[in-house]
Parts: structure tokens; sequence; C-alpha cells
């Protein structure tokens, strides 16, 4: 968690120092039309909060049959009903013309936390529990219970510049405004905390607590637009909404560390191992956003983002005889809403009524 926060402010810091001067330099200009997501000529603003809904891997710890050859217990249920609290912040401003191109630069970033807890229960069998270094124990009936607490800081921070038309586009009956490309650099993180404990005919018999932190580097590529979704009659323009569709692609190295902890309660036993793995990961997004005018110089921004992550870690057990600990990894989805406030910068009007 430290080492998350840690890594999360170095990335704003960097960035929002970077830009600091360009923005500083804007605020008394004069402002002009919000083609895309920023606006020319001054400095946009923005926070938010919403909800995180992560489905990660399952934990399978406790085995059913006999040491060395019993199948996993699915010890966590992971599923789109796990989420928790989410908020981002970031700062955009323009950079002026690149070739026939407005650029803007913008640093943001992310944070949400997610907890779950589950029960199981292994019973009229024999039920196989092996410390991550290779010790096991055998239970029979009664039923062995155990309880599984799972808390996730997922967290991210990007660079990120935009390249516009230079001037918005309208194709009639207004299904399309304009369009831009975006580059960027990103680091996040996504850092599991789980502790399994374990009851055997009601009384307390083992502890097992891992953490599992993977840190991504990259980079990404990706595209968008303005687009007005159709509706009946006129309502749309009516309420005055406007519509940005992005989507984004990129590669990274996701750097893995676990650290498992492991003691039975009626044996003088505990155990310790710790690993490591690099892989390459694929993460791929898609955002929308829904934007309504409420003053001359803000907005509020109905945004979510849906993510696609080709790598994330999953530890395979010990199965006490003589296959390691080892850590694999599974893709998984993710959706992050957020209600945003845009604040822009500047002396005069830096939003511009909707084309009709």
């Amino acid at each position: 968690m430290r080492k998350s926060l840690s890594l999360l402010a170095a990335a704003m810091f960097g960035g929002v120092a970077a830009f600091a001067a360009p923005v500083a330099a804007q605020e008394d200009g004069v402002a002009g039309p919000d083609f895309t997501t920023a606006t020319y000529g001054g400095t946009t603003l923005w926070v938010g909060g919403g909800v995180q809904f992560l489905s990660l891997p399952d934990i399978r710890f406790v085995g059913k049959g006999d040491p060395g050859d019993f199948r996993r217990q699915k010890n966590s249920d992971s599923d789109w009903l796990d989420f928790g609290p989410a908020a981002g912040g970031g700062i955009e401003t323009a950079l002026g013309y690149w070739g026939n191109a407005r650029v803007t630069a913008a640093v943001k970033g992310f944070w949400a936390n997610v907890e779950t807890d589950n029960s199981t229960a292994c019973r009229n069998t024999n039920c196989v529990v092996v410390d991550p270094t290779g010790t096991a124990l055998t239970f029979g009936p009664p039923t062995l219970v155990t309880k599984t607490d799972r808390e996730v800081d997922y967290w991210g921070g990007q660079i990120e510049f935009k390249f516009a038309s230079a001037e918005p586009v309208q194709v009639r009956p207004n299904l399309y405004r304009n369009d831009f490309f975006l580059v960027g650099a990103d680091i996040r993180g996504m850092d599991q905390d789980n502790k399994l404990r374990g009851h055997f005919g009601g009384e307390p018999i083992y502890t097992y607590k891992e953490t599992l932190d993977t840190t991504y580097y990259g980079g990404y590529i990706g595209f968008g637009g303005e687009y007005t979704i159709p509706v009946i009659g006129n309502v749309g323009n009516g309420f005055g909404l406007r519509t940005f569709i992005s989507g984004r692609a990129g590669l990274y190295s996701a750097e893995t560390d676990y650290d498992g902890r492991f003691a039975f309660q009626f044996v003088p036993f505990d155990s310790r191992l710790k690993q490591s793995d690099d892989e390459l990961a694929f993460i791929g997004s898609v955002s929308l956003e829904t934007r309504k005018q409420i003053g001359p110089r803000s907005s509020l921004s109905l945004w979510t983002d849906y993510e696609f992550i080709s790598s994330v870690p999953k530890m395979n057990y010990d199965n006490g005889s003589g296959r390691p600990t080892r850590i694999e990894d599974d893709s998984v989805f993710a959706s992050r809403t957020m209600i945003r406030l845009n604040i822009g910068l500047g002396p005069t009007q830096l939003y511009e009524e909707p084309l009709r």
C-alpha cells in the first residue's frame, strides 16, 4: 500500500511539475471553444468520484482428497458484484499547434479500493491444507471452514497528449463532430492483501496471509471523437448533452511481488515464501463520457472506463507432492464509473454551445 501511494504520488507530482509553466502562462489568455475534452487557450481541472467494479482470479487454497492428489476448493468467489469506491483527478492544458493539429497535455490519476469476504466449508471428506513451502496436513470430519478476506487497491497515473483537428467538423445529421489521436505514458498498480483463517471443529487451526502486488509500466495509443447518440426528436440537443467516445491500447511490463506467510495454531509451525515474476501485459480500454455544461467555466460529466487487462497474477500453491508454489496469471475485466466536475481556468467563458 505504501509503495503504491508513493509511486502514484511521484507520477502525479512529476506530471504536474512538467506542465506548471504552460498552465500559468495560459491563465491570462483568451479562451477559445471547447473542441474536444480540453479547452484551448485555457486549462481544465477535474475531480470525480464513483464506483469500481473488479473481478479478480479466484483464490484456491484448500484441497479435497488426498495429499498430492486433490482438487482445489474455491475459497474466494470473484464476480461482477465485487465493487468499491473510486476517486480521480486531473489537469489538462493547451500546448498550441503541431502542424495542423491542436495539441493538449493532461496529467491524471485514479484510485479505487475493493474489499470482499467469503466463507467456504470442506466437509464429509479429507480436507488438505498445504502451506506454500510444501508442508501438508489432512483433516477429516468434522467440517473445516475457511474464511477469506481480500482487499485490493487499484491505482494509476498517466501523462497523455491529445492531437485534435484544428477546427470542429460537422457532418449532418450531427452524428459526428470531431476526432483526436492519443498517446500516453502510464503507471498503474493492483495491490492485493489476502487473509485466510481456517477453523476445524469450531477451533482456529491455521492462518495464511499474502500480499500480491503488481505494478504496470507502459505506454498506449488511442483515438476518439465527439458523437451525437440518436434520440427521439430534439431531446439530446435540448438538454445540451455532449457525448465523447475514446479507445486506448497499450503494452506494459507487469512486475509482480508475492509474499506469503503461513502458521498452524495447534502445531509449532510457520513458514514464509517470497517470489517475483515479470510478464508482458496488454491493457485495452474504452471510455464513454456524457457531459452537461452547468456554467460559463464548468460542466458535469458521467464518465465510464471499460478495461481489459491480459495479465493479472494468481497463485498456484504447492500440492504437497513436490510441485512448488508458483505465480501464474489470468486476464480480467474491470469497469470504473465516476461523476466528474470539470472547472475551466481563465477570465472568460471556456465552453461554447454544442453545434446543432
